[in-house]
């Protein structure tokens, strides 16, 4: 027996096996590659293709509909089912969709090939119980095809008889309790219109409050950063050392230049007494000097420069210094940031998907990480109106919190904590504040 063959009946064994939808989604997306490589997988589920929607992927445990890539998959989708092909296999290259698909493919830097298998149900006359995409670099070949062909057939059984099962033992156990759930649901109406405090979660950290940037005053490459994170500065202190090399060369010329100029001055001065067409020179040889007095004094200013001392007391903010040795910097660049460990703020970057309606001065409650058991109070500040991507390739907004007057005179949390922070928003009734994020994903789904 072949280790695809093996490999096939495992899979099939695991699809049996699984007790629910997410359970049987989560193999589909992930054990797959057991059978066929690829880099990707996406299922997608909807009956007879009505409105397919994305439902798990690959190597992802929850799907984010606000992700760029998400969106994408479902506009794919809604294209191909739109031109009627959607009901067979098909191999999609970006050459085979419109031009705005196409660039979003590109854009998104994903695979080269897409494979578009249909989750049959053959128990109900070939109806199309999902989808399951694929997408690696090289095509796929007629055999991987064959096998991806039987393997939906089993796919798209199991997901039918999930669905099935799940909304029959749904409607058997609500007709039999029908009473109790009447009163049920007349006491659960009353809560849900209780009054509570929408909230919301998200990342923290702790920055210093209206810090010194040292940015890069010339361009030219660092040579060593001297302090250490954290280490205490005071003004002048020196902070970071550019190659001078070249520098010091042009400050010695000018050096000798201007040198030169003032022998040649001080000779047509002293020999102006005997040769008055030497005083003609005068007044050239005089500009001559200030010129070369110019260039001078820029060359040792450059030169001066190139040590960036602090200008002010307090700590150095800064990753590893080792990591800015021999790198070419830009004027203007940043390098570090020296700040008042006793002046901080937090930053919190709301994800776009967590995000509420805010006011300045709300409340938010933030949980560092060092001491998960105390809350330090804060206000809201300052928050944008615009998105930005974070580094887990996330958007959020950026709100700034301060210290509360209540934690004025207790000792600030050290610069670059993390943690948690909680912001309060408006008072909303119990059922928008457990079903918030239903109802966008639901009005996104929707269209209105």
């Amino acid at each position: 027996m072949s280790d695809t063959v093996a490999a096939l009946l495992g899979l099939e064994q695991q699809l049996r096996k699984a007790s629910d939808l997410a359970q049987l989604s989560y193999t589909l997306v992930n054990q797959t590659h057991t059978c066929v490589p690829y880099t990707q997988a996406v299922l997608l589920v909807g009956e007879r293709l009505q409105r397919p929607q994305v439902v798990a992927a690959s190597d992802l445990p929850t799907v984010d509909y606000t992700s760029p890539y998400i969106a994408w998959v479902e506009q794919l989708s809604k294209f191909f089912i739109g031109q009627g092909n959607g009901e067979k296999q098909a191999l999609l290259r970006p050459s085979d969709l419109d031009t705005e698909l196409a660039n979003e493919w590109r854009e998104l830097e994903l695979p080269d090939f897409v494979f578009w298998q249909p989750l049959r149900v053959e128990a109900r006359n070939g109806e199309i119980a999902g989808v399951l995409l694929l997408l690696r670099d090289k095509a796929w070949s007629e055999a991987e095809q064959s096998v991806l062909q039987h393997l939906a057939g089993s796919a798209g059984h199991a997901l039918f008889a999930l669905r099935r099962g799940y909304q029959l033992t749904q409607l058997r156990t609500s007709l039999q309790n029908r009473k109790v759930w009447l009163v049920g649901a007349a006491v659960l109406f009353l809560v849900m219109m209780l009054p509570v405090r929408l909230s919301t979660l998200a990342p923290v950290e702790v920055v210093p409050r209206s810090p010194h940037v040292v940015a890069a005053p010339l361009e030219g490459v660092v040579r060593q950063v001297v302090v250490k994170p954290n280490q205490q500065v005071q003004p002048g202190d020196p902070l970071v050392f550019l190659e001078d090399t070249e520098l010091a060369s042009k400050e010695a010329v000018a050096r000798q230049a201007l040198s030169v100029a003032e022998a040649e001055l001080r000779t047509v001065q002293q020999g102006g007494f005997l040769d008055p067409n030497q005083k003609a020179k005068l007044a050239e040889l005089e500009a001559q000097v200030r010129l070369k007095q110019a260039e001078w004094q820029f060359a040792r200013d450059q030169l001066e420069r190139s040590s960036i001392k602090a200008d002010q007391p307090g700590v150095a903010v800064l990753d590893n210094p080792d990591e800015w040795k021999g790198r070419p910097v830009r004027v203007g660049e940043r390098i570090m940031q020296v700040a008042d460990p006793a002046r901080v703020e937090f930053k919190v970057m709301l994800p776009v998907k967590d995000s509420i309606s805010l006011i300045p001065g709300a409340e938010v409650k933030v949980f560092l990480d060092n001491d998960p058991l105390h809350a330090w109070s804060a206000h809201l500040s300052e928050s944008s109106y615009e998105p930005k991507t974070t580094p887990d390739q996330q958007l959020a907004y950026r709100l700034i919190a301060q210290l509360s007057e209540a934690e004025q005179g207790n000792e600030p949390p050290r610069i670059g904590l993390r943690g948690t922070a909680k912001v309060y928003g408006e008072k909303v009734s119990v059922f928008f504040y457990l079903f918030r994020r239903p109802i966008t994903s639901v009005r996104q789904w929707l269209g209105w």
